[in-house]
């Protein structure tokens, strides 16, 4: 197949999808000079992404939601202990 060619994610895109829509998966890696291996790794990875892809924006994350809410609490602590402290000064003046 020759030298190896350091090909783009678009252009790996490219090959991945013209393969499954002509259905001639050989044929296209011919054309592009890979081996069928590499086709196949191309096109787990472009498969295992599409979640990404596709995942709704709006679905709430529950372990950020939940850092969100712990790191909300932890600020109103320091307010509070600031605070305390400020009052603690005055009165030991």
């Amino acid at each position: 197949m020759g030298k190896h060619k350091k090909r783009s994610s678009q252009e790996k895109m490219k090959i991945v999808l013209e393969g499954l829509q002509n259905g001639n998966i050989a044929e296209t890696c011919r054309e592009y000079g890979i081996y069928e291996s590499q086709f196949y790794q191309w096109k787990k990875r472009l498969i295992d992404s599409a979640d990404k892809v596709f995942r709704s924006k709006k679905k709430k994350d529950p372990e950020k939601e939940k850092l969100k809410a712990e790191n909300k609490k932890l600020k109103q602590t320091l307010v509070e202990q600031t605070c305390e402290l400020q009052i603690l000064k005055k009165n030991d003046k």
